[in-house]
């Protein structure tokens, strides 16, 4: 329950993962010994092809093409430099850009109200840490349970909780769902709003480690 995109998060960790295994594996053989038949050589090779290829590509794409910026040692056009290495440069700050609002949102969707009552004299808003803590204390009395984790989030727009039970080893889930609708829809009355509830309940970790959550 995040602002962010579980598909794009997975999908921009796959990306670059992939990138940075190709990477890696490409440098790990150019290291590798042996002439130019061997697979190292053969890297090397591709490497200094690479290497000519992007020199003369720079070379074909001056900045100033009438050359004004004069010649340099090398009889290339010094000081003019490419439009490529911009191109490069604008591409990589937009991948910092990109990058760093990923950052900004992933994790986020948190809210610190849960309800917001307009009246006459003003608002009135009821803090998600009121709901957080009526719901734990009430599910937490059980024996059944072993622990409860309230959480408040922005979900579409509209303020949700999400409720993470863990039973005790060898307990029914199904009770403890019941016991959570039933806390639900008290905090609904003392509310006077439906508030959307994911209800989580997973079993003890040491008898059921792995198991599947149930969502109610």
């Amino acid at each position: 329950m995040t602002s962010s995109n579980r598909f794009l998060n997975r999908l921009l960790l796959v990306v670059v993962g992939v990138v940075a295994l190709a990477v890696g594996a490409f440098l790990i053989v150019a290291t590798l010994p042996g002439g130019s038949g061997s697979l190292g050589g053969t890297v090397r090779g591709w490497l200094a092809d690479a290497s000519s290829a992007v020199a003369d590509a720079v070379a074909a794409t001056p900045l100033d093409p009438s050359g004004a910026g004069g010649a340099d040692s090398m009889g290339g056009a010094g000081g003019a430099g490419s439009w490529l290495a911009v191109a490069l440069a604008a591409l990589c700050l937009l991948l910092v850009i990109v990058f760093a609002v990923a950052a900004v949102a992933h994790g986020g969707g948190r809210t610190g109200r849960l309800v917001v009552h307009d009246e006459p004299a003003g608002s009135i808003a009821i803090s998600a840490a009121f709901a957080e803590t009526a719901v734990a204390d009430a599910l937490s009395a059980r024996r059944d349970v072993t622990s409860v984790h309230v959480s408040a989030w922005t979900v579409r727009g509209r303020p949700a909780l999400k409720v993470r039970v863990r039973v005790t080893a060898g307990a029914a889930p199904a009770p403890v769902v019941a016991a959570a609708s039933d806390v639900v829809r008290g905090l609904d009355r003392v509310l006077g709003e439906e508030v959307p509830v994911l209800v989580e309940v997973v079993g003890a970790s040491l008898v059921k480690r792995g198991s599947d959550p149930r969502v109610a």
